[in-house]
């Protein structure tokens, strides 16, 4: 606990030593000031943990991750591929990733991670500067062992960019309502609105609600620097908004307009068309899983988190702190502004609303406290809050055993992952495997759908990861490469041969080239009525007529010639069967 404390100075002295002489004294217990920074210390291993132990990918991930194989930086401005949408700034930094450290989950995650665990201590500070002793604690608690936050904090998305935004802007903001005569912190937001913002959609929501929260003071300080300082901080934050939605942001949500906003994400958007339904909606949303801190769920399981958020918004109010509540609720009120213009959506998953989270937590830390001082009696409100601490604890060490016992989304995400392992390193020794899509350039025209969503996303990803140890065969020629040697194609889910182009493609093949019969690899068959969950390789063995019809005369001829050089056998389907990674159904 005293190097808990240590750290707690140094770190004030490090980042914030002009500010700790503006600073009133606290009395808080002892207790309180350690288990603060306990419960930091579990967030960072929280998140820390789930990074390390690598989960597998999966197909939202790898929607995000496939346009990084072929892109190069400007082309990840135009509309990406599978359906995504992401900030320009978060697409820089992971393909300046890639091609610095290699295509891996690792890599593709040291981003988001670096993020989650910033977000941590950056929430330490704003937690310190809005509220006190156990309420801060409770709020540290909540924020630390909250499943979201952590999990998003190890996924290959921009939502741990979001949150450190937020806290960012919030931070600096409250830094600044703590000595208003000071444009420091008025000047480090305006200079980093634009990398914020460059990183993180819903930042210009959060900068925008900090201006309302905030501007009426600024704009009536008695101080030209402060004025000056907040109208810069304004006209920058306007300005880098119109150049990222004009370079990018436009084009990327223009291509997936109709899909997320009238199909996906229909619901997380109010329904103004039925205006009597807005309140119902309202109250859904804020009762399901956008409030899931620190645990919470769909149909009324968030409740509690609502409950407690509604009354540290009163205890606030009661005591005051209007000026707390307008900026931690600014930016909740621009979102729902957003969501009414079918800009962006409020609600339908908390990924969508980890800008909320900081909000979401210190009124629910308020609450906590604020509901356990109803009980009246001091030992009662600490006997109850440490309940509710020891719980948060356990809650947050099943986290970090979880992650260890089952480090995975789901299984499936393991299988397929083994299964690419296995495929592009054991399984690739021998004639070359030829990708259809990658290397031969030939997308399924009759299923255009098949490289826009599902697993072949998934294929793609796993195929850059594990056969890069191999010389990936680009533009491949069989009348160059293929025309002296066996080699095996490759295709993810099916043979098409009645695509056009493949179907010519396969056609001309045969001229000079016998086909094998294909073997078949299904890791995952997929669910009724949802075909792109099917995760399936098919192998087609394809050597030349020379060396096909010289086999044939050595096995017409064997004993005759005994002594001549055969080429080697073709791969025996029932010893691939047995070599296979478990879960993965026998070729056939």
């Amino acid at each position: 606990m005293k190097m808990m404390a240590n750290l707690s100075d140094a770190w004030r002295n490090a980042v914030w030593s002009a500010d700790s002489r503006h600073a009133s004294p606290r009395v808080e217990p002892a207790w309180v000031e350690q288990a603060t920074w306990a419960f930091v210390a579990l967030g960072l291993l929280t998140r820390l943990v789930r990074y390390l132990v690598v989960y597998p990918l999966w197909h939202d991930e790898a929607f995000v991750a496939v346009n990084f194989l072929d892109r190069g930086f400007l082309d990840l401005l135009r509309p990406l591929d599978y359906q995504q949408v992401a900030p320009a700034g978060f697409l820089g930094i992971e393909l300046l990733a890639v091609r610095v450290l290699g295509f891996a989950e690792w890599s593709l995650r040291l981003f988001p991670i670096v993020c989650g665990l910033a977000s941590v201590l950056v929430f330490h500070r704003l937690s310190g500067r809005l509220l006190e002793g156990k309420a801060r604690l409770a709020a540290v608690a909540i924020f630390a062992v909250s499943f979201y936050p952590i999990r998003h904090a190890a996924e290959i998305k921009p939502y741990a960019g979001d949150l450190l935004a937020s806290l960012v802007l919030l931070t600096l903001a409250a830094e600044w309502l703590h000595g208003p005569r000071r444009s420091r912190f008025l000047w480090i937001m305006a200079a980093l609105a634009p990398g914020l913002m460059a990183v993180s959609y819903p930042a210009v929501l959060v900068g925008s609600g900090v201006a309302l929260a905030i501007g009426v003071k600024a704009v009536q300080s008695d101080l030209t620097r402060v004025r000056m300082a907040f109208a810069v901080y304004c006209v920058v934050l306007v300005a880098s908004f119109l150049a990222l939605y004009f370079g990018a942001t436009y084009a990327q949500s223009e291509a997936v307009r109709v899909f997320y906003r009238e199909g996906y994400w229909r619901d997380a958007f109010p329904p103004w068309d039925r205006p009597w339904l807005v309140p119902f909606w309202l109250i859904g949303v804020h009762a399901g899983t956008t409030l899931s801190y620190p645990v919470g769920g769909e149909r009324g399981a968030s409740l509690a988190t609502l409950i407690a958020c509604v009354w540290g918004a009163r205890v606030l109010w009661q005591g005051g702190r209007r000026q707390t509540i307008a900026l931690l609720l600014a930016p909740l009120g621009m979102g729902l502004v957003a969501a009414s213009l079918g800009r962006y959506p409020y609600g339908g998953a908390p990924r969508l609303t980890q800008y909320l989270a900081p909000t979401f937590c210190l009124l629910a830390g308020v609450g906590a406290v604020g509901l356990l001082e109803r009980l009246g009696r001091p030992e009662l409100v600490n006997r109850g809050l440490r309940m509710a601490l020891g719980v948060m604890l356990l809650l947050g060490g099943f986290v970090i055993l979880g992650d260890v016992a089952r480090p995975y989304r789901v299984i499936g995400d393991q299988r397929t992952r083994d299964f690419a392992r296995w495929f592009w390193t054991d399984f690739a020794h021998g004639p070359a495997l030829v990708c259809v899509k990658d290397d031969l350039g030939l997308s399924y025209e009759s299923r255009p759908n098949l490289w826009r969503s599902g697993m072949s996303a998934v294929y793609l990803c796993h195929r850059a990861m594990f056969a890069k140890s191999r010389e990936r065969i680009k533009n491949f020629s069989v009348s160059a490469a293929g025309a002296s040697r066996p080699f095996r194609l490759v295709f993810f889910d099916e043979i098409p041969r009645n695509d056009p182009a493949i179907g010519l493609w396969l056609a001309r093949l045969e001229r000079t080239h016998s086909l094998g019969g294909p073997l078949e690899f299904t890791i995952a068959p997929g669910k009724p009525g949802e075909p792109w969950l099917r995760d399936r390789y098919l192998v087609l063995p394809v050597e030349p007529r020379a060396i096909a019809v010289s086999r044939r005369d050595d096995t017409q001829n064997d004993g005759v010639n005994s002594t001549a050089q055969r080429p080697a056998p073709s791969p025996d389907p029932s010893r691939l069967a047995r070599s296979t990674p478990e879960g993965v159904m026998a070729p056939r």
